[in-house]
């Protein structure tokens, strides 16, 4: 992961957990709406930490996408987030995760 662009890195972090926690559905239709540093320097593509604005679609019955805002720091792999409705506002409290890569050798 390391050898990709940071702004990548914070879109698979988003990615990654989304998919981790809805399964393949947290991959349906995942839009990014937003991904800027968020550090004070614009376009600043060596940031580690960044926000990223997106939606997906919750359930293949959905009929409107539902939106995120996500606070990523790619040094701890932590990622912020919490739904919000069209104007920007938060829906819900901010949830952090963690996510920690682990080698998977089974024998």
């Amino acid at each position: 992961m390391t050898d990709k662009p940071k702004q990548i890195q914070a879109i698979d972090l988003v990615k990654e957990l989304f998919e981790h926690i809805h399964g393949n559905l947290g991959l349906l239709r995942f839009s990014v709406e937003k991904l800027e540093p968020n550090n004070g320097i614009q376009n600043n593509q060596e940031a580690k930490k960044w926000v990223v604005i997106f939606s997906f679609y919750k359930t293949l019955s959905s009929q409107q996408p539902t939106k995120y805002y996500a606070d990523v720091n790619l040094d701890d792999k932590t990622v912020s987030v919490n739904e919000i409705d069209e104007k920007g506002q938060p829906r819900e409290k901010k949830k952090t995760y963690q996510i920690i890569e682990t080698d998977k050798e089974e024998k």
